[in-house]
């Protein structure tokens, strides 16, 4: 599998990377981030060039560290994430609670939250 995300409205770009799945992506809707005892769950979704939005997906991937991780991508404008506490706000690229990134890769498959 491969990703480049060109820079875009969401996020800024990334070179593109290629990947090794060891399995089928699955849909994700959340994903815990941050450190230990201050993690927060966030909604996730894709953004396509159009600005449209589209789920997020995770499959696991081959990590020459610690054997496998898990790769979450989007769209071709990357993920967007919304913080649990503003889910009732709609996806928005100028929302100021939302950001934008590439991609994630996750070395543990118990933050992710699937549909």
């Amino acid at each position: 599998m491969q990703i480049e995300i060109e820079s875009n409205p969401n996020c800024e770009g990334s070179e593109q990377f290629e990947f090794k799945t060891l399995g089928t992506p699955r849909p994700v809707s959340a994903i815990r981030i941050g450190p230990e005892n201050k993690e927060s769950i966030c909604d996730i979704i894709g953004v396509e060039k159009d600005g449209s939005f589209r789920r997020a997906s995770a499959v696991k991937i081959a990590d020459s560290g610690s054997g496998y991780a898990y790769l979450i991508s989007g769209g071709a404008w990357g993920l967007r994430f919304r913080p649990l506490e503003y889910s009732e706000e709609p996806w928005d690229l100028s929302n100021r609670h939302q950001w934008g990134e590439p991609f994630k890769i996750y070395g543990s498959e118990t933050d992710l939250i699937y549909v």
